[in-house]
């Protein structure tokens, strides 16, 4: 998509979705994850819990109902939406209760607010897809089946479809989910050598979406966003709230990022504005979103019209 008057069209957003990955797995070792620790050190990063859960659903900055565990349906759905399960009705996943005619994916609302921005999102979860998490009104929905194939094998589809289309069809805005880590951590337990070698192999895929950017042509502002939905039992499994499953992380990547930077408690509700920020399209305050823009670099120019990529 070319630029606009203002250059507006130049800034272009990915975000990274790797499921049920523990932060302290993440962290220990840059072996797993050379490219996330990269990233963590070039840019900005942080963790926050997830208020769900009977201590921690009635805080003053999380939902109003406590019936929201650990899952990846309520954990995307918040993601995507911009809301708590309290608003978009998730709380598990079997995904009754969706409200997302009222709540739709942060796609869908930048493709409503910016008419011929270049959507899409590619998954190994279909039902991110079938469900309707992610709405027909993206403008490309491509799903592959991990639950049935195997998500080292769907998450690789994943990656070769999300470079071809970062090569040839130039989105403004790309959804990328792999599903290979929360695989591993259910088989054998975040701890186990199984779920390492999940990380490396989503990291690698990372790589090459990060390759793909830098070989678009110049003139285009990348913000790069990973982040994950819930974390994992140390044996294995989520969908309570203990701390081992409740804490998330947020990874921020952008030009003019002072390397290393603390983010401080990013939430999953955070991710939507930022994402919208970044794209230069505005938050109406009648879709009810409580989180924050997350902050742009010091350095960085009010206007996402910077030739940097």
């Amino acid at each position: 998509m070319s630029a606009g008057p203002d250059g507006a069209r130049r800034a272009r957003v990915l975000v990274v979705g790797m499921d049920g990955l523990r932060h302290d797995r993440l962290a220990l070792s840059p072996a797993h994850a050379p490219v996330l620790h990269a990233l963590m050190a070039a840019g900005a990063h942080g963790t926050s819990l997830l208020p769900y859960g009977e201590a921690d659903g009635q805080a003053a900055d999380g939902p109003a109902t406590s019936m929201a565990y650990t899952d990846s349906g309520p954990g995307w759905s918040s993601v995507l939406t911009g809301v708590w399960p309290d608003r978009h009705g998730v709380t598990g996943n079997d995904f009754h209760g969706a409200d997302y005619g009222r709540h739709p994916d942060f796609l869908t609302r930048a493709a409503a607010a910016r008419p011929g921005l270049r959507t899409a999102a590619v998954v190994s979860w279909p039902e991110l897809v079938h469900r309707g998490t992610l709405g027909p009104a993206i403008g490309c929905r491509i799903h592959y089946d991990g639950e049935r194939d195997g998500y080292l094998a769907a998450d690789d589809l994943v990656a070769r479809t999300a470079v071809r289309r970062l090569a040839e069809h130039d989105p403004d805005l790309l959804f990328v989910y792999f599903g290979g880590t929360d695989e591993a951590g259910h088989a054998t337990g975040p701890l186990s050598p199984a779920h390492d070698a999940a990380l490396l192999a989503q990291d690698t895929h990372l790589g090459r979406l990060l390759a793909a950017i830098d070989a678009r042509r110049r003139g285009e502002r990348w913000t790069v966003v990973v982040t994950t939905d819930h974390g994992h039992l140390d044996t294995g499994g989520h969908g309570g709230d203990t701390r081992a499953e409740r804490e998330v992380f947020v990874i921020l990547a952008e030009p003019g990022a002072p390397g290393g930077t603390l983010l401080d408690t990013p939430r999953l509700i955070d991710i939507a504005p930022t994402v919208l920020d970044r794209l230069g399209i505005p938050v109406d305050p009648a879709w009810g979103w409580e989180g924050r823009v997350l902050p742009r670099p010091a350095t960085s120019p009010t206007s996402p019209t910077s030739p940097e990529k």
